[in-house]
């Protein structure tokens, strides 16, 4: 019986020893950031970038007709699941021993965990192809923006109005929010419904905002500011409310 269990152990450890052993070759394994069959070339100005989460990336490559006759050829490009590409160029004619330079923009959804993640495009033309690789790090980051859900914006003196403020960590982090209106009109009484709390990665949070112009408050728009900060990222929105007799 004990001889069975070692034997059992025994292969359990040589299995998790291969596994281990061929999961560092692969992280060993060099990036091939261009690849082609035949007289084409596809090349990332640069191999590497970081960014943020929800920010818009812009990569350049470049495609070299080696080949002494004209070609076109046709584009596609690939990104991660959720990575929305805008205005992907679709194919492209190359005279003799041109090139030309491709752009591709690409949308990092909020949220996105921080990590490395690829964007290719690749070049067909009959049997020829290229491919080009550009690696994307997506840093940590809190991010935060406010919106006002609300669109009526009119008030009459002495009425309260309840706005609603929708408050989003973007980011890929926790993030610990402090919200504050940091300026309101002469004459208004305000109050928010909360000035602290905690937002996880692509989370958001509905805060309201109630207003009051008193009856000395002047008869013109008033404008409020409100600021939603964190240790490291903070987002302001202003915007007017109209004060109708």
């Amino acid at each position: 019986m004990r001889k069975s269990v070692a034997l059992a152990l025994g292969a359990a450890l040589i299995c998790i020893t291969i596994i281990a052993g061929a999961l560092w070759v692969w992280l060993q394994s060099p990036l091939n950031y261009e690849e082609s069959t035949g007289p084409v070339k596809l090349s990332p100005a640069k191999r590497a970038i970081e960014s943020d989460p929800d920010d818009f990336v812009t990569l350049v490559f470049t495609l070299r007709n080696l080949s002494d006759q004209g070609r076109s050829y046709e584009l596609s490009a690939e990104a991660p699941v959720g990575w929305e590409l805008l205005d992907a160029p679709q194919s492209v004619t190359l005279g003799p021993r041109a090139q030309e330079e491709l752009f591709l923009t690409a949308q990092i959804p909020p949220a996105t965990p921080p990590g490395r993640y690829l964007l290719t495009m690749r070049a067909q033309s009959d049997a020829l192809s290229a491919v080009g690789r550009t690696e994307i790090t997506v840093r940590a980051r809190e991010r935060l923006k406010i919106a006002l859900a609300e669109s009526d914006l009119i008030v009459h003196p002495g009425e309260e109005k309840a706005l609603a403020l929708n408050i989003t960590n973007r980011g890929n982090v926790a993030a610990r929010v402090s919200l504050a209106v940091t300026a309101a009109p002469v004459g208004w009484q305000f109050r928010l419904s909360e000035g602290a709390f905690a937002l996880g990665p692509g989370q958001s949070k509905a805060v309201i905002l109630t207003v009051r112009p008193l009856g000395d408050a002047p008869l013109a728009p008033g404008r409020f500011t409100v600021q939603a900060t964190s240790p490291v990222s903070r987002d302001e929105l202003s915007f007017t409310v109209v004060l109708s007799p």
